[in-house]
């Protein structure tokens, strides 16, 4: 008997359970044609009032505020300059005084080459500057008494030689015509008289030249030798200028390519240099909005780096041409940094002012109705919808500025008007 009562425990078990399945199914069920009950009655009301052309429709006013129209736009943040560093001269450089990431001050020096060889070649033409000046300046001065005086003398010898040699060619030539000498007695004679007075006119000549001094072709020539030597001098000493290479602004060593020991070169890069107290970014503005785009434009930059952070710039410079591609005219936008909280290669968002109005008549942008170029939106007038077409001009945000087309508090309708045509009749609903 015991094993016959054991198989109708869990029998009863099962019993409940479905029982329990099937109340909540047919709960379930009497819910759901409840609630198609109602979504019935509610589509026959609404159908109803459709047909009685009553369309809920939000409204809001035609208000006046303050409106601005920007020019929003992102670029790369930019140092405002940026240089590699060359050195003007080749040779071994002895330092460089600068590593990555150093500040750096305008004429401050970077580094330095050897100057051994440089001053050697200055004192050498320094040297032959000295000797110039000293031959142009004796050629200028003129003879000293000394000079002057032997060739005086020179002269007078000369003078009594070439009349002795005279006397001695007439005793001779007389001779020579009675037959007492012979023609080769006669010939030396006359070349003697010939030589002595040869001698005695380039005495003469020089004793002039003493006297007159140098010709001024002479002196001309002398300052043309030292003008010469003293550019190469000049240009000596540039070259050993150039061993130093100097800083031309402030700013940051962002790159160092070689250390000291280097053999360099003018076409070997040392180190870059980018200006980073005031940095820059490009704006692209579009061909409509040049003529609103002016020098002095004040602007605002947000770095992914610094959320929340404002950081403000001025237009300064304004390209003469657009680009021809893009149909764009770029504008340069100077950042202060100070702080240097700013980095080159930043990508930022760029906000320019270009128009402010304020107090001026706006609507929502969601009032709008638009077909093709042409714009319109309905206002509410008693229980109907009437549709007017407005001209617009700049837009903030979710503002539309109406410049024609409505009034100061004019009810416009901002949801709903998809479903309503100019005179429909409507019911105002609140919206949410």
């Amino acid at each position: 008997m015991t094993n016959n009562r054991h198989p109708t425990v869990p029998l009863k078990k099962w019993r409940n359970v479905w029982k329990w399945v099937l109340i909540c199914a047919l709960v379930g069920v009497a819910a759901l044609v409840l609630y198609r009950g109602w979504a019935a009655t509610q589509r026959r009301t609404a159908a109803l009032r459709t047909g009685r052309g009553e369309i809920p429709v939000q409204i809001s006013p035609a208000v006046r505020r303050d409106l601005t129209y920007s020019l929003i736009t992102t670029g790369d943040i930019s140092p405002l300059m940026q240089v590699d560093l060359f050195p003007k001269v080749s040779g071994y450089l002895e330092r460089i005084s600068v590593n990555l990431g150093d500040s750096v001050r305008q004429g401050q020096v970077i580094a330095q080459i050897d100057q051994k060889d440089f001053i050697q070649k200055v004192k050498e033409i320094e040297a032959k500057v000295a000797h110039a000046k000293a031959q142009l300046s004796e050629l200028e001065a003129g003879s000293r008494p000394e000079e002057m005086r032997q060739a005086e003398e020179a002269v007078r010898q000369a003078q009594s030689r070439f009349e002795n040699a005279k006397l001695q060619r007439e005793r001779v030539e007389a001779l020579f015509k009675r037959q007492v000498i012979s023609k080769k007695e006669m010939d030396l004679a006359e070349m003697e008289y010939t030589v002595v007075e040869a001698q005695l006119t380039a005495s003469q000549q020089h004793l002039k030249m003493v006297r007159e001094g140098a010709r001024q072709e002479v002196k001309e020539a002398g300052q043309a030798k030292l003008k010469e030597m003293e550019a190469i001098l000049e240009q000596e000493r540039i070259r050993l200028q150039n061993t130093r290479i100097i800083a031309p602004f402030n700013g940051e060593i962002t790159r160092k390519f070689v250390d000291a020991g280097s053999l360099v070169s003018p076409s070997t890069p040392l180190v870059t240099l980018v200006h980073t107290e005031t940095l820059k970014v490009v704006a692209n503005v579009l061909e409509k909005d040049i003529s609103l785009l002016k020098p002095g434009i004040g602007a605002k930059i947000r770095a992914e780096a610094y959320p929340g952070r404002v950081f403000k710039g001025k237009v300064v410079r304004i390209n003469s041409a657009l680009d021809l591609t893009t149909r764009t005219l770029q504008a340069e936008i100077d950042i202060p940094n100070p702080s240097r909280l700013l980095k080159p290669g930043m990508f930022s968002r760029i906000e320019v002012t270009l128009l402010e109005k304020p107090g001026t008549l706006s609507v929502p942008r969601q009032a709008l109705v638009e077909e093709g170029e042409k714009r319109s939106v309905f206002i509410v007038e008693g229980n109907q919808a009437l549709q007017r077409p407005i001209l617009t001009g700049i837009e903030q945000d979710q503002w539309v500025e109406v410049v024609e087309g409505l009034r100061e508090g004019d009810q416009v309708i901002i949801k709903g008007q998809g479903s309503i045509k100019d005179r429909s009749t409507v019911r105002v609903i609140e919206g949410g």
